[in-house]
């Protein structure tokens, strides 16, 4: 009796210790960043977990990236998703949601180890208790996210109910163990797989195969739920990302390592007190382990933690839903952050196409008008993480105009923007009935097609050729990929560089920030480009160029009649940064001196000798430069003179007729960050002659001529071009158009053709076209936009207006083979890729029409959910009512 009574005071204790050990693991969970939000790869369950599970319902999700498969959202319906909206609906803080969920998942880790160890008889209470905590605590500091680490800590209750020792029945062996599985969820399937390997070895090893047979059939029942949505995806949609494989192999390897070291924990410790070592010893350097584990979670803190989501995101979400105008909304960042989570509007994706064209600072009519075909209405920036002056210049360049803002200046740029702003591109709609006579196919990749459309007039479409192939055979040929012969004569060929590059100088305005930081280069130079023709004929030769940094460029900027300035140096190549902007009367443009320049120095000629009595240093409040603070002056040559500039950037002297002034900037006033920065000047005024600081004039026509624009060989046999553009396109680096001089067309025999078009004139070319003689020029039906309206994610009906020809009616959205679609006949219509993304269908002429289309395995995922349901349910009732004693029927061996 004494001994049961001990027995039983034991249990006691170590239950305790077990509410102990769970309570230091929540403790340890709230202590990290508490009432902060941690970053998660889901930000959806924190910002709006009722309307994540409801998107995750519907297997077509028209809110994210233009429209595409669910990824893996149907993975979350249990148990996380619920978990999150049940506290949700409770009102309960995020951070206290995220907290509690962790608090769940070690908790979880932490007492099935503990009984499994029990239930095998693996160690001893405190080496099963130490394993325990470990097991849970080491998932914690390398499992970024707690999805990663939820399906190690289910692992052990897996394998709990086939080892139980209690007379049990193999159905309910089999049924509990798979209901462990199915809590798991499908978000990381080859984590959650990988959690059976160690049960299924254990069934073999004990020969229990109609034990294991049984298993896997109650496991596959209890998993149908995420198993057909996975199935699905595999078939209609992306291949999902790789599994992150530390998870993989925690799940793979965490159990058998934590049973062994519970076991061996305990010989260590036997081993060790027979060798005359104190039995502590040991105990005290597990516990040692279990601090240096739970450690980094208590001394590190995670990036990207807030309080809780700006309010500024929160506003733009509900202004952008408030708007009544069609189309989608594209974020211009490539970092996480709650829009799409807080939006109701469809959300658009970054592709590469125009991620290229905005962060090379130049923005012209090919990125408003793709934008405008892939139905993107608002164009959303984010300014509190990222310097985004190239993207503020793109923008403004392509005419697309700010019309709302929110929150607080950000801290990345020179420029204090607000943190979020929103622009708006213009008319657009969701969807396009093209006609037939105004498509053209590309031989070439998606990204090609913005630059093509553009290059034939902007308001047509374009289908790349392996995409028309059956569908829309005879369409005019557009080559774009020259390294391959062609079987049909094109109608135009596009050449185009892949990266323009970006100017050490942006604008905001007509103020320039210049910085190397900001320069990138150019993927070429020029264009050289072989053509394969397969009959002969005559093509039109124009371009795109834009104004390339150097002499030749500089030398259309110097105003007659007016001061001149050189310098030792220049941090930048862009005009706006050359030793002229200190005179040029504009205080948009500054000369910066280059930060690895001992001495820098400026030096001034007047047009003629004038009486001179001091100078003005001007700097903009923008200037990323140090401002002078002592110069020494050279006149004519003449012995020098030192000088101290005062704070209104004065240097004053006697009077002297002279011509030439250079000057040493020997001190210089750091700016107010301290940084280390080379010595820049806005303006500089010179007292007695400053009305011969003339400014260019921004509206002044580049003289034009034949040979002015980028030179043009074919087959070695040059073409003279000529291009028409204001100082105000060359300074602040727009493209301009070029064609040829006099006769505009060039006969090319059959073969191939060697195309190169060279740099010179001050511009470097970017895109040229050959358009074959007479294409394009007859008169055609106009692109119509067409409403989309959409019952529910996976159905959309389209009104289509009489069309006199075949057409295709492009939407906006991802093109997926799933979607079918019938005009009002019920006739179905053959679908098309169209500009290498976008949904299309082809629709003979016709009147006015209702066309209707579906997501076709949309009715298979639903069918998955809620057979997956029922097959759930099916399990729990066999584990919860199937008799507990093993009998004569049972499954198990």
């Amino acid at each position: 009796m004494g001994r049961l009574k001990a027995g039983g005071s034991e249990q006691v204790v170590w239950r305790a210790r077990l509410v102990l050990g769970c309570l230091a693991l929540v403790a340890l969970c709230f202590q990290q960043v508490p009432g902060k939000i941690l970053a998660d790869s889901r930000i959806e369950l924190t910002a709006a977990p009722g309307r994540f599970l409801s998107r995750a319902l519907h297997l077509w999700d028209p809110h994210t990236a233009f429209g595409q498969v669910q990824s893996d959202a149907f993975g979350y319906l249990m148990p996380i998703g619920p978990f999150h909206w049940l506290l949700d609906a409770l009102s309960v803080p995020d951070w206290i949601t995220q907290r509690l969920w962790w608090s769940l998942v070690l908790c979880v880790a932490f007492l099935g180890i503990w009984k499994l160890c029990n239930v095998l008889e693996y160690g001893v209470p405190w080496t099963r208790f130490a394993v325990a905590l470990l097991y849970a605590l080491v998932p914690r500091v390398f499992g970024e996210f707690p999805i990663e680490v939820w399906p190690m800590a289910m692992a052990p209750w897996i394998l709990l109910p086939l080892v139980s020792p209690r007379a049990r029945s193999g159905w309910w062996r089999a049924s509990w163990s798979a209901l462990a599985f199915a809590l798991i969820g499908g978000a990381d399937p080859v984590a959650g797989a990988a959690t059976l390997v160690v049960p299924a070895i254990w069934l073999v090893s004990q020969r229990k195969l109609k034990l294991l047979a049984g298993w896997l059939g109650f496991v596959v029942a209890a998993s149908i739920w995420w198993l057909v949505p996975l199935a699905l995806l595999l078939q209609y949609g992306a291949a999902p990302p790789g599994p992150r494989w530390l998870p993989v192999i925690g799940a793979l390897i965490g159990l058998p390592l934590a049973l062994a070291a519970a076991h061996y924990l305990r010989r260590l410790a036997n081993l060790s007190v027979a060798r005359g070592v104190n039995r502590r010893v040991v105990p005290a350097v597990v516990a040692c382990l279990a601090v240096a584990a739970a450690a980094p979670v208590v001394l590190l803190r995670p990036d990207g933690a807030s309080a809780a989501i700006p309010a500024h995101w929160n506003a733009a979400a509900a202004w952008l839903d408030d708007q009544s105008a069609p189309g989608s909304v594209l974020l211009l960042s490539s970092t996480t952050e709650p829009l799409t989570a807080l939006v109701k509007r469809p959300m658009a994706a970054l592709t590469d196409d125009v991620k290229r064209r905005v962060d090379s600072g130049v923005g012209d009519q090919t990125l408003r008008q793709e934008l405008e075909h892939d139905g993107v209405r608002y164009v959303v920036v984010r300014n509190d993480l990222e310097d985004t002056l190239a993207i503020h210049e793109s923008l403004a360049d392509a005419g697309i105009g700010r019309v709302a803002y929110f929150g607080p200046g950000g801290q990345q740029a020179r420029i204090a923007y607000p943190s979020v702003e929103i622009y708006d591109v213009g008319a657009t709609t969701p969807g396009r009935l093209i006609p037939r006579s105004r498509l053209v196919a590309v031989d070439g990749t998606a990204d090609d097609v913005p630059t093509v459309v553009t290059a034939l007039g902007g308001s047509g479409g374009a289908v790349l050729r392996s995409d028309a192939a059956g569908k829309l055979d005879g369409l005019p040929l557009i080559e774009t990929d020259v390294s391959k012969p062609v079987d049909q004569q094109p109608s135009a060929v596009v050449l185009r560089t892949q990266q323009i590059g970006r100017s050490g100088c942006l604008h905001v305005g007509a103020r320039a920030l210049c910085s190397q930081e900001q320069a990138s280069a150019a993927a070429e130079s020029g264009l050289s480009r072989n053509v394969q023709l397969p009959q002969a004929a005559s093509y039109e030769v124009r371009g795109t160029a834009l104004p390339k940094d150097g002499d030749a460029l500089e030398r259309l900027l110097p105003v007659a009649g007016a001061i001149t300035a050189t310098a030792s140096s220049r941090e930048v190549t862009a005009p706006e940064g050359r030793p002229g902007a200190a005179v040029d009367r504009d205080p948009g443009t500054s000369w910066l001196a280059d930060p690895d320049d001992p001495k820098p120095s400026l030096t001034l000629k007047l047009p003629a000798a004038r009486d001179v009595r001091g100078l003005r240093f001007q700097s903009d409040a923008y200037l990323d430069g140090s401002r002078p603070a002592e110069v020494m002056l050279h006149f004519d040559g003449a012995v020098p003179v030192r000088a101290t500039v005062d704070s209104d950037g004065y240097v004053r002297f006697a009077a002297r007729h002279v011509q030439t002034i250079k000057i040493d900037f020997t001190a210089t006033k750091p700016l107010q960050d301290a940084r280390r920065s080379p010595v820049g000047v806005t303006e500089i005024a010179v007292l007695g002659a400053d009305e011969l600081r003339k400014a260019v004039d921004p509206d002044r026509r580049v003289p034009t001529y034949c040979g002015n624009g980028p030179a043009v060989r074919i087959d070695g046999v040059q073409a003279r071009t000529q291009v028409t553009a204001t100082m105000r396109d060359l300074l602040q680096r727009r493209p301009v158009s070029f064609s040829l001089c006099g006769a505009t067309s060039v006969a090319l025999r059959s073969g191939s053709h060697r195309v190169e078009v060279l740099a010179g004139g001050g511009l470097v070319p970017i895109e040229t076209t050959l358009v074959k003689a007479g294409f394009g020029d007859v008169s055609v039906t106009p692109v119509q936009g067409v409403d989309v309206w959409r019952p529910n994610p996976a159905e959309l009906t389209v009104e289509v207006p009489d069309a006199d020809q075949q057409s295709v009616l492009a939407v906006a959205q991802n093109y997926n083979e799933g979607w079918e679609a019938y005009d009002s006949t019920g006739q179905k219509l053959t679908p098309i890729r169209i500009g290498g993304w976008q949904q299309g269908w082809v629709l003979p002429a016709g009147p006015e029409q209702v066309v209707t289309a579906s997501f076709m395995p949309a009715r298979s995922y639903r069918a998955g959910l809620l057979l997956g349901l029922v097959t759930l349910l099916a399990v729990l009732a066999v584990a919860v009512f199937f008799p507990k004693r093993r009998t004569g029927r049972s499954i198990r061996r």
